[in-house]
């Protein structure tokens, strides 16, 4: 296959999949090569595991979108299975993806449960595991940034080499220049074939910042955008939503080149492959918020034989911690202690579509700091539990903002400084004082009570809180045990009283580093 696509093509290919086809994935094309697997590549499953960055659960075009085309996706999840109930455990781009690597609640990681922290290696990651079982590790794109990784004890390169290829063309404003399927087929070519391998694909998009249009331009109707009930439903954020969608596009035909080269090396039905995001849509009251929209994640998996009767939709709850204990399930690797995630092997074994495992009824999230958005960069602890029928949030700061105030500059996006910076935001910002204004911004940018109870069925974008409702004391009591009976089982600080993520270090730039964390820096610049 050639080594890399231009830009004509790759533009013929997204604009194929915005009209609902796809170049790649029309038919099942023929694997070129009819040599037999070797005998550990037959035994042991290989792992791509795609992940965009800042994708809702709602945007895909299996999933409903009236927009967004993906076909690539929707073949993994109509090949394999579709999860309906997916989250990550943490809203925000480290501690979602230490999740992953190690299968642990963020708030077991210390540092590794921040953003801007660090991931020590006390904390055992499946990339390392499956390396010293034998698989050959590389990545493209975004691995487990942003954090500073450059200390000894902490996980350098955890998921192996680099393999990015820069793109030979200028790609759209807001689009990363990395051509990662030309990067994935590089380290195909070049891999010990006697060996399994794991790869991560950690793709730059949809996160900020967007190509103002882009979305229009590629042939989508900002007219027909689905704007969720918490934004204001006007032109600027309708296109606003487009770019986004735009970018998960892209993300998506990579995805689908990927599948090619699996098939033209003989490997897909011997490959675990994942699809799914780190964190919700970067748009106020998603990304870094409690709600649906900032921890609910698409989620497709395909693994040829290893998924009896592959197109089921599943409704169980899961969460980005189930990853690791999956992997190292399949890989028959000993799981080693202090995992908390619960491998989905039962799921694919089962052949059974809607809820499977009846002990997969709840998941517990949580966001301890996102960005330096407060003074001291103090937190605004959450912790938050997801059932079929309702979300309970519990804010243990309620006095402080949880997006960041009106008058702190934090260190990204400005002020409210947990919300990023785009076109939406500065939008709401704007208008905040306007009638109709008013009531959304408060919702999105102001400071919230220390409980809220929403109610899934009836309002899906949890506009209405609950938590006051007498009619509902029944409810938020069971679901406050169900949700503190986890989080000591799993031993949450935050659950015993206490705070250690206010002294954490944010390694950003020097000025947001306190005593002894800048002096390690400092000292760690010394032996460099």
């Amino acid at each position: 296959m050639p080594k890399q696509l231009h830009r004509r093509d790759f533009l013929k290919l997204l604009g194929a999949s915005i009209l609902g086809t796809s170049a790649l994935s029309s038919c099942k094309p023929q694997q070129k090569h009819s040599l037999a697997l070797p005998e550990i590549s037959r035994n042991k499953p290989n792992i791509l595991f795609c992940i965009s960055d800042d994708q809702s659960w709602a945007h895909t075009s299996i999933g409903g979108d009236p927009v967004i085309k993906t076909p690539h996706f929707d073949r993994v999840a109509k090949e394999g299975v579709l999860f309906s109930n997916s989250f990550t455990g943490c809203p925000s781009c480290s501690p979602s993806r230490a999740s992953v690597l190690t299968g642990q609640d963020f708030w077991r990681l210390e540092e590794g449960g921040l953003l801007f922290g660090r991931l020590k290696k006390k904390f055992p990651i499946y990339t390392k595991l499956l390396e010293n079982a034998g698989y050959v590790t590389g990545m493209t794109g975004k691995g487990y940034i942003p954090a500073n990784q450059s200390f000894d004890y902490t996980w350098k390169e955890p998921f192996g080499k680099s393999w990015d290829k820069l793109t030979d063309f200028k790609p759209p404003k807001g689009v990363a220049n990395v051509d990662y399927a030309t990067g994935f087929n590089n380290f195909m070519d070049a891999r010990d074939k006697t060996k399994p391998f794991c790869f991560w694909f950690g793709c730059w998009e949809p996160h900020r910042a967007y190509g103002y249009g882009n979305g229009a331009r590629s042939g989508m109707s900002p007219d027909e955008a689905k704007v969720p009930e918490f934004l204001p439903d006007v032109d600027v954020v309708r296109n606003d939503v487009c770019d986004y969608l735009f970018e998960i596009q892209w993300f998506d035909q990579h995805v689908g080149r990927m599948l090619k080269t699996l098939e033209e090396h003989g490997e897909l039905d011997n490959t675990i492959i994942v699809v799914t995001s780190d964190n919700g849509m970067p748009f106020p009251r998603a990304k870094a918020t409690a709600y649906h929209y900032g921890v609910h994640m698409p989620l497709a998996i395909r693994w040829g034989n290893g998924i009896d009767k592959p197109g089921r939709v599943v409704d169980d709850y899961v969460n980005h911690i189930d990853f690791a204990p999956t992997f190292l399930e399949a890989a028959r690797v000993d799981l080693p202690e202090g995992i908390t995630g619960k491998s989905l092997m039962n799921l694919f074994k089962s052949g059974e579509s809607g809820q499977v495992d009846k002990s997969r009824s709840m998941v517990v999230t949580g966001l301890e700091r996102h960005v330096w958005a407060r003074p001291e960069g103090k937190t605004y602890p959450r912790r938050v539990i997801h059932t079929k029928e309702f979300t309970y949030i519990r804010n243990y700061e309620p006095d402080r903002w949880p997006m960041g105030g009106p008058d702190f500059e934090a260190s990204h996006q400005g002020t409210f400084g947990d919300i990023d910076a785009g076109a939406t935001k500065s939008y709401m910002m704007e208008h905040q004082n306007d009638e109709d204004m008013k009531e959304l911004f408060a919702m999105s940018f102001g400071k919230l009570p220390a409980e809220e109870l929403y109610a899934i069925d009836k309002d899906p974008d949890q506009m209405m809180n609950l938590a006051d409702d007498p009619k509902y004391a029944k409810v938020k009591a069971r679901l406050i045990k169900q949700m503190e009976d986890y989080q000591k089982k799993t031993g949450d600080p935050r659950v015993f009283g206490k705070s250690p993520w206010d002294d954490y270090p944010f390694y950003d730039k020097d000025k947001y580093l306190r005593g002894k964390y800048l002096e390690e820096v400092l000292e760690q610049r010394k032996s460099l």
